[in-house]
């Protein structure tokens, strides 16, 4: 069998597809043949501008979707055959753990098996930012996590904005909250209002108004306990520490890093990391386990996670380019995706 990858020679260079070594799995390792590549907006951020330092070539991608081909000797829970999903560590090194290739090594850590019948790249586009959203709320700061079982959740003492809620992170993030019996406020964008309103926020914002509007309306409906950015650009930022200045200051949770100075009000701090990491922490064992076993399969077979739709990008491995051009342009409302057998 030949693998082929599309492949980043230099920073910012262009991707090209070739022919690369198929890979053996390590001891605890599985080796995945991708069926499905789900695009995040860091992967282009990375590639077309060169935000993080990087071994090259380099082979880039996070999470995918596919069948497994082999396992290590070592492992106990996967078995030749099964489909899963995978959402790779951050900051882990080496080529084979890239999702941009037809053949992927993925540690068994974070890997959801996924039922025949459901389609692969669903649960794929979902994986990384379902995974973070979970080590966010219930992993780093502690929050309850919701029934999946159709059972109506306690009601919870606590409000929360969420900024973006047409996103990925942040319609993720609303229904997860909403779920479990927090009181949530989002944001929305006109063209995404009948979506984002069957989540399950309280209140609704709509973000395509002046900032100082909008800043004026989600100060209004506060004061919040938590405060998450999920779209976490200037403009955005700007809007949600200002929330949190009105209210006394606090921390403001943001889904990507500051790439200039950060101007904040007195007493507002921005917070990131990579919100997934927390679920390998070993207090967190068991939350990971209900990410990738329960929460992901399940939520999305009993219709508990309502997932964006995907969109599939043309050209497989040699269409990735394309692909996150269109991502750093922007994409809003939908999951972008590839097949790499294309």
């Amino acid at each position: 069998m030949a693998n082929l990858a599309s492949v980043i020679a230099s920073a910012k260079a262009p991707l090209e597809v070739q022919e690369i070594e198929l890979y053996t799995p390590g001891p605890r390792e599985l080796l995945v043949k991708n069926e499905v590549v789900a695009f995040n907006l860091v992967e282009a951020k990375i590639a077309k501008l060169g935000i993080m330092p990087l071994d090259y070539p380099a082979i880039l991608g996070s999470s995918f979707g596919g069948t497994i081909e082999a396992v290590g000797c070592e492992v106990t829970k996967f078995h030749v055959g099964e489909r899963v999903v995978v959402s790779k560590r951050f900051g882990v090194k080496g080529n084979q753990y890239g999702a941009f290739q037809r053949y992927v090594v993925v540690a068994d850590i974070m890997v959801s098996k996924i039922p025949d019948d459901m389609d692969l790249a669903v649960p794929a586009s979902l994986m990384m930012n379902l995974t973070c959203v979970v080590g966010l709320f219930s992993g780093r700061i502690g929050l309850e996590r919701p029934n999946i079982d159709g059972s109506p959740p306690t009601r919870k003492n606590l409000k929360i904005l969420v900024y973006g809620g047409s996103s990925s992170f942040g319609s993720l993030s609303v229904q997860y909250l909403s779920q479990a019996g927090y009181t949530v406020t989002t944001t929305y964008s006109p063209k995404h209002h009948d979506f984002v309103s069957k989540l399950g926020a309280v209140t609704l914002a709509n973000h395509a108004i002046k900032s100082e509007k909008l800043a004026e309306k989600i100060i209004a409906d506060g004061p919040y306990d938590i405060v998450v950015d999920t779209i976490s650009l200037p403009s955005t930022i700007a809007v949600t520490a200002q929330v949190l200045a009105a209210q006394g200051g606090g921390k403001l949770y943001a889904t990507q890093p500051s790439f200039e100075p950060d101007t904040l009000p007195d007493g507002v701090t921005r917070l990131f990391e990579p919100w997934s990491e927390s679920l390998y922490e070993e207090e967190n064992c068991e939350l990971q386990k209900w990410v990738v076993e329960t929460y992901l399969p399940q939520g999305l077979s009993s219709g508990a996670i309502t997932p964006l739709p995907t969109v599939k990008a043309d050209g497989g491995l040699k269409g990735i380019n394309v692909a996150l051009d269109q991502m750093l342009k922007g994409v809003s409302g939908i999951r972008l995706i590839a097949d790499p057998w294309e």
